[in-house]
Order: C-alpha cells, then structure tokens, then sequence
C-alpha cells in the first residue's frame, strides 16, 4: 500500500504523525525487516504505517503488544485493519498490565538448553515511558532481536509531571516519586541502558524518537537531528538569553 493512501486513511486518528509514520515507512521499505515487533499501540496508528510498508514490500509480520485496556480505543486496532485491509500482516497480543509478561513468554519459546534465540529484526517502543517496565523491555527486547536489528523508542523527552491524568498504562502516579515524575523516563532508558550496551551503536536522537541499531562496535556513533520545532526552541532561547 502506497504512503498517500495509508496517510489518508489514518488521517485525524491519533497518536502518530503523519510524519513519524513516513519514517517508520520509509525505514521498512528501505531495511526491510521480515518481523517486526511493536511494543505498545494505542489506538494502532505506527502498526497501520508499519504494515502498509509490509503491504508495499509484499511479505512481513509484525506482532503488536500492548495492555488489556487498548480494546477500547476507539478506534481500535482491529477497526483500523479493518478499515486499511491490512489484517493478515498484524498478530494482536492484549497482556494484563504489562507487555513484558508477552517478552517472558517469547524468551521462554525461543529458548533451547538456555540459549534464547532470536527472531526481530525491529523492535518500536511506545509503551508507559517507565523505567522500571521500559528497562526491563528493553533487556527483555535485546535477547530476541537479530544482530543488526534496530529498536526504537518514542517519547524521549515524556515527563509524567506534562501529563494530565493520575494513571498511565496502569500506572499510579501518585505512587512514584518526585524525581521519577520530573524526569524523561524513556531519556534514562536509552542514555544509561542502550547507549552503554556492548552490543549497541549508531545512535540516533531525533528530538522525540531515539534509534539504535544491533551493532558491536567500538565505535559509537551518535547523531542528535535538529528538526524545526527544535531549532525554534533553541533560537527562542538565545534570544531569550540575549534580552538579559
């Protein structure tokens, strides 16, 4: 399926932007991962632009994992398929309160006389923005993704203290402390977890996503991109600064 027509039929649905659909399109149609994992889908928006490029390329699965409560979504995942035809690409897996349980399980099947065999060539992340559960998916995610896989995270700069309800996910705000609500979960994630692996490089911050590929490498490449809204924010600042 062409972007133009899976960008229309997804047009208004929250919570990906057409923007960051055509990314997660063009990376599909560019890298071409036979199986692809999703970590967290809402109302499966990211899903719907990942398996049009699947449509595209002719071939591909993707297992999408979120919580119970993503069934209400309105729209659904399943209406979008529906809706898009692309169902025969997609496997929807609904967890009680965390898509780690789903990781266990997968560890549990891919693994022979404990050695965990691979099976992801990508791995999208936009689930709770918790340290706690996204450190453990993340760990959980490396021991099922192939070498030269590529995982990436949404919402590196989410703070709970930016949002308005006392639960996410089936987390109790109120039960964590300051500090945890004050700060960029997902930014700890990948800056003290990822990006201090042995087996990962070619880091790629690119203001609310974070990219990283499956790489041993004593190299560590790492590109922070300016988009628009960026550069805003950082003229604004200087010239903030200069008033002074």
């Amino acid at each position: 399926m062409k972007f133009s027509e899976i960008a229309d039929l997804l047009e208004g649905i929250p919570y990906t932007q057409k923007e960051r659909g055509k990314q997660l399109y063009d990376f599909i149609l560019n890298n071409k991962p036979r199986r692809i994992l999703e970590l967290g889908f809402a109302h499966g928006v990211a899903s719907c632009y990942m398996a049009a490029a699947l449509d595209e390329l002719g071939s591909g699965s993707i297992d999408c994992v979120d919580i119970e409560s993503s069934k209400d979504f309105d729209p659904s995942l399943e209406d979008l398929l529906g809706k898009t035809g692309l169902t025969k690409y997609v496997t929807i897996v609904r967890e009680v309160n965390s898509y780690t349980w789903f990781l266990k399980k997968e560890i549990e099947k891919q693994t022979e006389n404990y050695v965990c065999k691979t099976k992801y060539d990508l791995c999208f992340i936009d689930g709770p923005k918790n340290w706690t559960i996204d450190g453990l998916a993340f760990f959980a995610v490396d021991k099922l993704l192939n070498q030269g896989g590529t995982i990436v995270f949404d919402d590196y700069n989410w703070k709970y203290s930016e949002y308005s309800k006392q639960i996410s996910d089936g987390i109790a705000i109120r039960d964590l402390s300051e500090d945890q609500v004050n700060t960029a979960n997902i930014k700890l994630v990948f800056q003290l977890l990822v990006m201090q692996h042995p087996s990962y490089s070619d880091f790629i911050i690119d203001e609310d996503w974070a990219w990283a590929r499956k790489e041993q490498s004593e190299i560590k490449n790492v590109r922070v991109i300016a988009t628009q809204s960026m550069k805003y924010k950082l003229l604004k600042k200087v010239r903030s600064l200069l008033r002074k």
